[in-house]
């Protein structure tokens, strides 16, 4: 009887390879490991030509950061340029117009000479009355070099020449007050103040221009004590040219009004009192 073959255990280890059989593929497997590689420690990868480096965690770099900052300053600073400008631009064009930032008028500090020329037009809302009325000034006036012009006196002194706003030659110090455009007999006029102080007395010498190819020429002038204690503001209203003078430690406020008579001269009045003698 033939004999057989008993049973064989399989003696391969778990580490043995089955042999191919027909048919089959043999697959072989990468180690996951070789995928994905660790980038070397201390190495920078760069990127590809045109594409800017992006940090981590998507914050800008420093250099972004500094040119925002570029960005913001430069937008800045030019808005605040051309604000500046334009609010300059519309200042000039309100004077040309005769809209002045000091509707109530021109102040005169008390018994010190002023550094300068203050100009003033008053509100629109003041009238001239009759032909030879005072009113406020319409359109632009022709414009003057008051502050270095040269004055008569209207006491009959030498000429007063007034170099920025000052002089003090020829006498005691004087310096321009105020000066208002006006309309006198329905054309452009000035009205011009020049304060000079006589030893404790200021007096304050008003006179009224008119123009002739647009040259100042005097109309009427007058000479006008002024209260030393008190700072005065000057205005053009109902007519008349008004003094008004305040005392600023007790509070009084005194009045003072300037006409032009039928005849061209000025005179002087008080609420309460008679007019002041005229001078042509």
């Amino acid at each position: 009887m033939p004999r057989q073959d008993a049973a064989r255990p399989d003696v391969r280890g778990p580490g043995a390879r089955r042999p191919a059989r027909d048919g089959d593929i043999a697959r072989e497997r990468r180690p996951a490991a070789a995928l994905h590689r660790t980038p070397v420690p201390g190495r920078d990868r760069t990127p590809p030509p045109g594409r800017a480096p992006h940090p981590p965690g998507g914050r800008p770099t420093p250099r972004q950061r500094l040119l925002r900052q570029r960005l913001v300053v430069f937008v800045t600073v030019t808005l605040g340029v051309a604000l500046a400008i334009a609010v300059a631009q519309g200042c000039e064009n309100r004077d040309a117009q005769g809209l002045g930032p000091q509707p109530a008028g021109v102040a005169t500090a008390p018994a010190e000479p002023a550094t300068g020329t203050t100009l003033s037009v008053d509100g629109a809302n003041a009238a001239g009355h009759g032909d030879t009325g005072l009113a406020p000034s319409f359109g632009v006036p022709p414009q003057v070099d008051w502050p270095n012009l040269s004055y008569p006196d209207p006491s009959g002194g030498p000429a007063i020449q007034l170099h920025d706003g000052r002089s003090t030659e020829n006498g005691p110090p004087v310096s321009l007050a105020a000066v208002l455009p006006a309309r006198y007999r329905d054309a452009q006029a000035t009205l011009v103040v020049l304060r000079r102080l006589e030893g404790a007395v200021p007096v304050d010498l008003v006179q009224l221009y008119g123009f002739t190819g647009g040259s100042p020429v005097l109309l009427a002038d007058r000479v006008s004590a002024a209260n030393p204690e008190a700072g005065a503001v000057w205005r053009v209203e109902n007519g008349a040219l008004i003094r008004e003078e305040r005392i600023d430690r007790t509070g009084a406020v005194s009045s003072t009004r300037y006409t032009v008579r039928a005849d061209g001269g000025l005179e002087e009045s008080w609420p309460g009192s008679g007019v002041s003698g005229a001078t042509d």
